[in-house]
């Protein structure tokens, strides 16, 4: 992938998922001006080696679906003594007319492992409701965090 050319793509495909997870699960829609912060965030994150997509394209070479990988290096809980290195799954995404044609499945499995291979010992995400089973059939549990809006 060429990452300076398809980074504002990946950016537009990161801003449709937030709106959908809002639109879907009641979470506040990312502000516009944010899409040229993540897209700046996913250029540097590239530079240094700590960001991957995949992708899934049409018959026309369009990107019609995407996952993301990202590593950090966090506290694996509140209280842990040291940090570790740590795979986020990122900005999973497909077009409306691609989906349930097992893309974001077969995209998301290729960054999972691209994350192990870079030395994460865990992989992360959030997910709105309606990508819970994809990620279920993929291994993915649920976890501490809960949530409640608070206004």
């Amino acid at each position: 992938m060429e990452y300076k050319k398809e980074t504002p793509i990946m950016a537009d495909f990161w801003y449709k998922m937030a709106c959908e997870m809002g639109e879907i699960d009641g979470i506040p829609k990312p502000d516009v001006q944010r899409v040229e912060e993540v897209k700046n965030l996913f250029l540097k994150e590239f530079e240094l080696g700590n960001l991957i997509f995949r992708v899934a394209i049409d018959s026309d070479d369009n990107i019609v679906a995407c996952s993301g990988g990202l590593i950090r290096t966090e506290y694996s809980y509140p209280l842990a003594e040291e940090e570790s290195l740590f795979g986020w799954i990122i900005a999973v995404y497909t077009k409306g007319n691609h989906r349930n044609n097992g893309l974001a499945y077969r995209l998301v499995d290729e960054t999972y492992e691209w994350l192990k291979k870079n030395g994460a010992i865990r992989a992360r995400l959030w997910s709105g409701s309606t990508g819970r089973k994809v990620y279920g059939n993929l291994g993915f549990k649920d976890m501490m965090d809960m949530s409640k809006p608070l206004t």
